[in-house]
């Protein structure tokens, strides 16, 4: 299905395009905030967490053990969009956390915000999302605080 065809049927659809490149520009933000923490902490680039993004996806991972990947998918099904995730990775070589899965439907709050609707009904921001996103990679940096700014993130 091309953009515009999905423009024309998806509820939402210029909505969820604005949420996600705020979302995705936050969450990248996040990671070059990790990974700064990380540099001053001496840990090598190649152990930082590596942002690799796509038009309507995003993978966020730390390949050093501890390890995490975090999995992001803007996606359009026939009642509006969603993102869905996966979160995974190692503790310890050959030994995995457990997996979690997600879809955040992206709808307008009671105030008429583009927001992520959890699955208990709440409603996160673009910055919250990357903030709840970003903060997976706290066990890949035991010891270390990361950053976990209360305000969105600029440059």
């Amino acid at each position: 299905m091309s953009a515009a065809t999905v423009h024309a049927t998806v509820p939402h659809y210029q909505e969820a395009r604005t949420f996600w490149e705020e979302f995705t520009l936050q969450c990248q933000r996040h990671v070059e905030a990790i990974n700064a923490v990380a540099a001053k902490h001496k840990i090598p680039a190649s152990d930082g967490v590596q942002w690799r993004p796509g038009e309507w996806s995003v993978v966020m991972v730390r390949e050093s053990i501890p390890s995490t990947e975090v999995r992001l998918n803007l996606e359009f099904e026939h009642w509006g969009p969603k993102i869905s995730g996966s979160i995974r990775g190692e503790q310890e070589e050959h030994l995995h956390f457990y997996p979690e899965e997600f879809e955040f439907a992206v709808g307008s709050d009671g105030d008429d915000c583009v927001v992520a609707i959890t699955p208990e009904g709440g409603s996160l921001c673009p910055h919250r999302f990357a903030k709840y996103v970003a903060q997976q990679f706290r066990r890949c940096f035991p010891g270390i605080s990361l950053p976990s700014p209360e305000s969105p993130l600029t440059q």
